[in-house]
């Protein structure tokens, strides 16, 4: 919750830093095809406050 709560009201910027880094988790976690972290990893980011997407 804590890099959340650091882009509280800056909801772009937060999926454009974890989508910067969603490659390289991905190769940390040797994985080849990064689509299948996304939805832990970036997809969670546009869920507003409502639950919705």
């Amino acid at each position: 919750m804590q890099l959340a709560q650091a882009y509280v009201g800056e909801p772009v910027a937060l999926s454009v830093d974890v989508g910067e880094l969603l490659p390289v988790a991905a190769r940390e976690a040797g994985i080849t095809d990064p689509r299948e972290l996304y939805e832990r990893f970036v997809a969670w980011t546009w869920i507003d406050a409502g639950g919705r997407r």
